[in-house]
């Protein structure tokens, strides 16, 4: 009995011993990818042109569609898609019928490494992508094993059943050195399912209520027929920080950020959730950020999309726009600019730090708090004038003015 107690030991001994070496070996000192650069304005405009071309309710009931992706964009919505779990940054290499994907994922405070380092050969068949050879760090993982746990792992993320809405619907993969092709087969049901992924019971009587709020607040001032954004805006976040916990006031928080933008961008929630069609509508009103309502509608749907996505996400479509206005509409503004920058800040405090905004807004809310004088700031620049005064995007001029917005943004008590 002793002998097999002192074999049990040292087996012990042994297993223990090598489940150290392999975790130092899978835990690295250096990533295998560098931290990704938040979205371009190019990519997010590349990324809406997809939407708009591949628009599946233009389609019949069980028509197939071809969608290709580049491998850049391709590796653009694995970034994103890398900040909804263990965040990190993803890289991706195409080559004929397989792709290398390596992923790094800075870990919390741990003796063994900072990172998180994962390489995959991904190849496809038919349907589905086929997982060939797999890496953590130093360590390479039978492919059955690491699907087992990455199925498991998935189990416990939002992911799951986006990606089993994909399988039902994807017929072909096909990767090629360049990009990406995927066929699907159309079913309107997914659009259905697609929106109750998206928006969950919870979040619909969230968001439900906010929008109550939202016509209970507009109607209350409705005697003018133009109001300040903040005398709407300021009382349906105050009443959203009397929540109990941080969590929930950054819930109320977004939810009251989300409603407002979508009334101000004139897009009805519906789009979301169908049965908004029967909500309450609020008495005409036109609400104002220093006195311009092209303002008030950057500033909001900023601060939605920073809340709900991210503070990169949120830069970068409102860049896009700008550039898109030089081009064909009102012209570069760096006051719009400005707004989108201000919402921003906005929409991450009410996320990432709720206490922060609930003693911020115990002071009251004015415009001159959401948004910094404009005084100055170039706008209604047509592309060539732009380019001339400027140099375009990422220029040293444009650099320069960006510095004067974030000095004045972030110099608002708000956001001190």
């Amino acid at each position: 009995m002793m002998r097999f107690f002192r074999w049990l030991t040292a087996g012990f001994v042994v297993l223990l011993a090598v489940l150290v070496v392999l975790a130092f070996k899978a835990v690295e000192e250096i990533p295998l990818v560098p931290q990704a650069e938040a979205p371009s304005a190019a990519a997010v405009a590349r990324a809406k042109d997809i939407i708009r071309k591949n628009d599946p309710r233009k389609l019949a009931r069980n028509e197939s569609h071809e969608v290709r992706i580049t491998g850049a964009d391709l590796e653009a919505l694995l970034n994103f898609a890398s900040g909804r779990g263990l965040k990190g940054s993803a890289a991706l290499n195409l080559y004929q019928g397989h792709a290398e994907i390596r992923y790094s994922a800075r870990l919390p405070g741990t003796p063994l490494g900072r990172f998180l380092n994962v390489s995959a050969q991904v190849g496809s068949s038919g349907d589905q992508l086929e997982l060939e050879q797999v890496h953590i760090g130093q360590v390479p993982i039978p492919s059955p094993v690491f699907k087992l746990a990455l199925r498991q792992y998935i189990k416990h993320t939002e992911l799951a059943d986006e990606l089993r809405l994909l399988k039902q619907t994807i017929s072909q993969i096909i990767i090629a050195p360049d990009s990406v092709r995927f066929t699907y087969v159309w079913q309107p049901e997914i659009l259905d399912s697609a929106r109750a992924l998206a928006i969950s019971p919870d979040q619909r009587e969230r968001l439900a209520a906010a929008h109550r709020q939202l016509v209970a607040q507009m109607d209350s001032v409705a005697q003018a027929r133009t109001v300040p954004l903040a005398r709407v805006l300021g009382p349906l976040l105050a009443n959203a920080g009397d929540k109990a916990s941080a969590a929930e006031r950054a819930n109320a928080y977004r939810d009251a950020l989300l409603v407002t933008a979508f009334h101000l961008s004139g897009r009805s929630l519906a789009l979301l959730i169908p049965e908004a069609r029967q909500w309450p509508q609020p008495r005409p009103l036109t609400l104002t950020l220093r006195g311009r309502t092209d303002l008030a509608q950057h500033f909001s749907v900023s601060a939605a999309l920073a809340a709900w996505a991210s503070e990169p996400l949120a830069n970068a479509i409102g860049l896009e726009k700008e550039v898109d206005d030089a081009k064909k509409g009102s012209g570069f503004s760096f006051v719009d600019l400005t707004a989108d920058r201000a919402g921003t800040r906005l929409g991450e405090l009410a996320a990432q730090n709720p206490e922060r905004l609930a003693a911020a807004l115990a002071v009251g809310l004015t415009d001159a708090a959401m948004l910094p004088s404009i005084h100055g700031l170039p706008e209604f620049m047509m592309a060539h004038e732009f380019q001339r005064r400027f140099g375009g995007v990422g220029a040293p001029a444009y650099k320069r003015m960006a510095a004067e917005i974030e000095g004045r943004v972030s110099a608002l008590a708000l956001f001190r």
